[in-house]
């Protein structure tokens, strides 16, 4: 975690119930006393707060007894109870002459609120891609930053952690053919709420890779490659203010990924763009505001699902993303050599962006048999020419 243990609060009663409930321990019908939970021969009890009882010493009380029994700190379980269930962007606005031990408080409200535009355009985004949002944010979306909370800013700069919490994973259910030779994986499709978070990480590794680190000034090619990782015009717009704030030399992105849900590992662990690069990012939402970028045979999301029967010539992948305001699951049929490539992408938990005509398939299930390309999101691949 990226977090320092000593900075971090003791959790509450509720939050180490949660954590126990979705680590594995057991809890037994309650007693007069309390609680007794159990997990693989251990033992821990959570007593009854009765009257006026402090909630504070009782948490307390119970995180040393956890901590003990899972042989950790107090400190580190503190860390992992209150962020099991919660992804942590660390915003961070750094300058080694002006901001040492205080921020200006105009470059600090410049700061909060851009990163709050940052997450509002990219929770409209992972919901459906587009290059200009116009007013028009999903609701689903915004309901996402009306749950999100900033903790206490951390000493390093000036850096800000924003929680979002995350929804259950739902989940989901495979019928599996009684035939020995079909290769089948499956896993749990992310919770938007962690959809969100990714679409954020991976729109700034887009803004980096794609416009600010060419020498050029952005193509609308270029601009087609970002909007499918969820980048708009209000992002670029969002971030080339923080840019310009004259306090602000550099700004970084970090991401502590919620422990509940498989994090995609293959995303850089920071993302970190100079203040030299507003001028670009201006150019990109200028752009974005004046031509129309088209990405309805693309989507992207998270593979839930692999089949492959041997001495078949093709594999299908089933990825689970949004499409027309509605969750959905598109199959797609690829080659044996790309299908085993999408086994690899997905033990790694790499999400894939998809090029290809959605079609309706048997049972009215959409499909892609042709796909024209399936990839991950993360692999940005810059075009030779322009």
């Amino acid at each position: 975690m990226l977090l320092n243990p000593s900075s971090v609060r003791l959790p509450t009663l509720k939050q180490i119930r949660d954590y126990m409930q979705h680590s594995g321990w057991v809890a037994r019908p309650p007693g007069a006393a309390g609680t007794l939970w159990v997990r693989e021969g251990c033992r821990v009890g959570i007593p009854e707060i009765a009257g006026h009882g402090n909630d504070r010493d009782i948490a307390q009380s119970v995180l040393e007894r956890l901590a003990a029994q899972m042989q950790t700190s107090k400190e580190k379980l503190a860390i992992q109870v209150r962020y099991h269930l919660t992804d942590v962007t660390f915003l961070r606005a750094a300058n080694d002459y002006k901001i040492i031990d205080t921020i200006p408080f105009e470059a600090a409200a410049t700061v909060i609120g851009s990163a709050r535009k940052l997450l509002r355009a990219s929770g409209t985004t992972a919901w459906r891609e587009q290059g200009e949002i116009g007013g028009k944010y999903a609701r689903r979306g915004d309901d996402v930053l009306k749950r999100a909370r900033m903790d206490h800013t951390l000493e390093g700069s000036f850096v800000i952690p924003v929680l979002v919490p995350l929804s259950e994973p739902a989940e989901r259910t495979t019928s599996t053919p009684d035939e020995g030779r079909l290769q089948l994986f499956t896993s749990t499709p992310e919770p938007f709420e962690r959809r969100v978070t990714r679409t954020l990480a991976q729109a700034i590794l887009a803004v980096r890779e794609i416009i600010v680190q060419p020498e050029r000034a952005p193509t609308m090619n270029d601009l087609h490659d970002v909007v499918q990782r969820g980048v708009s015009r209000e992002f670029c717009t969002a971030l080339a203010t923080i840019l310009n704030e004259p306090s602000v030399a550099e700004f970084e992105t970090r991401f502590d990924w919620a422990e509940s849900v498989p994090a995609p590992h293959t995303m850089p662990a920071s993302v970190a763009i100079e203040s030299e690069a507003a001028e670009k990012l201006e150019i990109a939402a200028e752009k974005l505001k004046r031509g129309r970028i088209n990405v309805r045979s693309t989507f992207s999301g998270d593979i839930v699902e692999l089949r492959h029967l041997a001495g078949e010539p093709f594999g299908y992948v089933w990825i689970s993303t949004i499409r027309r305001g509605r969750n959905s699951e598109i199959r797609v049929r690829l080659p044996f050599e790309h299908y085993q490539e999408a086994v690899v992408w997905h033990r790694a938990q790499r999400a894939v962006i998809v090029e290809g005509e959605v079609k309706l398939g048997s049972s009215r299930r959409l499909v892609v048999d042709t796909p024209e390309s399936c990839r991950p999101i993360d692999e940005i691949l810059l075009p030779s020419t322009h």
